[in-house]
């Protein structure tokens, strides 16, 4: 892959991975065909399929640049406040206005990268400032307006720095979107099989009783796994030191989300915060650990590169 553009290095290395996911997942199935226990192949197979779709859909957002992870960012922030305030039982205009919220966020960083921050947070707060009193609901347009807020600075806000990224580093940060996504996907895969073939002590019982601590060390391989594909493309960008960094980053990152994604679905409580996806629930169920991971990355990648006078 030696002179290959950044994007089309990485496009090469998503297909290999997502490839990948495809032959474990029918090796998976082929050998606990018939048995009893574990995963329901037919289960694997269609997350699988899931994820590769998804790793379809960010491939081409990525190729298209910032104006395509804004759309494919904008659509699955959508679709995760919609499902948060279906969660906490919203009101219509609530939902409708995160809605709206959302796509003025991601729209504004695609445009104006991190400086619209400077007018998105006054503006949004005055705007949602408005609802408590013209909806005089004593008894919770206060809870309404603090469950909003928080879905909208979790959600979109944290997806809003995967367009940052784009914005800042140019192709370079769109290929640093696409590792992080891919490190998160492998963590998560890591941790599963981690968990289920080795896992004896719950990592967090009151939040998430089924995850083990054994689960960590699959977080972490799957992690390193994941970024290893990018190495070569990260390496001669950011450094080696950068990329080894991202490992712990990732395998973190993608637990802190998970277990913030179980706070959130055992004070509403609900199983799974949607249907969107085949296999997984809803799209915060998938989301959850890139949510918290796309932001450390861009963090990561502007003090990284303050110090490195970049």
């Amino acid at each position: 892959m030696t002179g290959l553009p950044t994007l089309d290095a990485a496009s090469v290395i998503f297909l290999v991975g997502s490839a990948g996911i495809l032959i474990g997942a029918g090796i998976y199935a082929l050998v606990r065909r018939g048995r009893p226990g574990g995963t329901p192949p037919r289960t694997v197979m269609i997350r699988a399929a899931t994820y590769v779709a998804l790793a379809a859909m960010l491939l081409v957002a990525a190729r298209t640049g910032v104006a395509g992870l804004a759309i494919l960012f904008g659509l699955f922030g959508a679709a995760g406040v919609i499902e948060w305030g279906r969660m906490f039982d919203l009101p219509s205009h609530h939902r409708i206005a995160l809605v709206i919220a959302n796509c003025a966020i991601i729209a504004a960083v695609a445009i104006e990268g991190v400086t619209a921050a400077y007018w998105l947070v006054g503006g949004i707060v005055l705007v949602g400032a408005i609802w408590p009193v013209l909806r005089a609901d004593t008894g919770r347009a206060i809870r309404d307006l603090g469950y909003a807020a928080v879905g909208l600075a979790l959600i979109s806000v944290m997806l809003a720095h995967g367009v940052a990224l784009a914005v800042t580093f140019g192709p370079a940060g769109s290929s640093l979107v696409l590792a992080l996504a891919v490190g998160c996907a492998f963590s998560d895969v890591g941790a599963f099989i981690a968990g289920k073939t080795l896992g004896r002590h719950p990592l967090a019982p009151r939040l998430s009783p089924n995850k083990k601590r054994e689960g960590l060390i699959g977080n972490v391989v799957g992690a390193a796994a994941g970024i290893a594909f990018f190495a070569p493309i990260l390496v001669p960008i950011y450094g080696g030191p950068f990329v080894v960094a991202l490992v712990p980053l990732v395998a973190g990152g993608s637990v802190w989300g998970d277990l913030l994604e179980s706070a959130a679905k055992r004070e509403a409580r609900v199983k799974d915060t949607g249907t969107w996806l085949p296999g997984f629930g809803g799209m915060l169920d998938r989301l959850d650990s890139l949510l918290i991971t796309v932001a450390l990355g861009y963090w990561i990648a502007v003090i990284w590169g303050a110090g490195a006078g970049a």
